[in-house]
């Protein structure tokens, strides 16, 4: 087997990271959804419970609007310091490879 080229565990392991990874993103895209939702139905069932109208389902749909905005923007702005940093590995490798 060649050096320059990984064997199977560290292919495994790499495997699995990617794995932990997207799982990792799915629960923040899920949890960034289930927050809007709970203050969507939070707003909505104090409405019921204190005849107020869609005031309180309002005001709990924008708190969540803002809730999950606010995750997913630092879900994306983790994304793009890996992908970054991925693209900064890469450019060293080339730079290895050609030396």
């Amino acid at each position: 087997m060649s050096s320059g080229q990984p064997n199977q565990n560290e292919r495994r392991r790499s495997r699995a990271s990617q794995i932990a990874q997207a799982y990792r993103t799915a629960h923040e895209v899920v949890s960034a959804a289930a927050s809007l939702g709970l203050l969507v139905f939070a707003g909505y069932w104090l409405d019921a419970k204190y005849g107020w109208g869609p005031l309180l389902t309002i005001c709990g749909a924008l708190l969540g609007l803002v809730v999950a905005g606010v995750s997913l923007r630092q879900l994306l702005r983790r994304l793009d310091r890996e992908s970054a940093e991925l693209k900064r590995k890469a450019a060293k490798a080339r730079e290895a490879r050609a030396e």
